[in-house]
């Protein structure tokens, strides 16, 4: 014969039942997992324009969730001599050749790194542009102080008039046919066929 549960384990029984039922944790704090570090523009040129750039680095949680208010990241450069990085994450090409940029956060006791490859390079001497239709190509070329740049025109003609103070003679419209500008300073030169919707920038560096 089957003895009957007292009424004392019958309340635990219940008991233990209600307590297993609502005993659930809210949602886990977030913890550092990852960290990301990302340039807008790793080819970088050695001379300014165009020789700098700002890294964005991103800190996310162990559900990939980008955190906010963890504080700033420090920065390193593997090569100095090649990229130099500032407290903000601007860096700064200096040399031709290839460096590591560190970032490093600590939040909540935990350290992440991260590392993006930046190049430097020397602009060319001579570079070329064409004009296939009503468009320049490329858009934007880069040149040393003292390079020239050529433009070679088809069948259509087109002209290049230049709307940046300190920038060399213009081009009287040309077809079926090339002609060449020196440029000794550096800065950015703008300049335009017949209007703004064809248009172009030679950057010297």
């Amino acid at each position: 014969m089957r003895a009957p549960f007292s009424r004392t384990a019958t309340l635990l029984i219940v008991t233990a039942a209600i307590v297993g039922c609502g005993d659930k944790s809210g949602p886990g704090e977030s913890v550092l997992t990852t960290l990301e570090v990302m340039s807008a523009s790793p080819a970088l040129f050695t001379v300014a324009p165009g020789n700098t750039v700002t890294l964005s680095v991103v800190a996310k949680d162990q559900d990939g969730h980008p955190m906010a208010g963890v504080g700033s990241p420090t920065f390193s450069s593997g090569n100095g001599a090649i990229a130099d990085v500032s407290d903000n994450g601007t860096v700064t090409a200096l040399a031709a050749g290839t460096a590591q940029i560190t970032a490093t956060l600590t939040a909540g006791g935990v350290t992440k790194t991260a590392t993006t490859a930046v190049t430097a390079q020397v602009a060319p001497t001579h570079t070329t542009v064409t004009a296939p239709g009503s468009v320049f190509l490329p858009n934007t070329v880069d040149v040393s102080a003292g390079g020239t740049v050529t433009w070679t025109f088809g069948s259509t003609p087109h002209q290049v008039s230049f709307t940046t103070a300190g920038a060399p003679a213009d081009i009287p419209e040309l077809q079926n046919g090339s002609a060449s500008r020196t440029f000794p300073s550096h800065g950015s030169f703008n300049y335009q066929c017949s209007g703004p919707q064809m248009s172009g920038v030679v950057r010297v560096h």
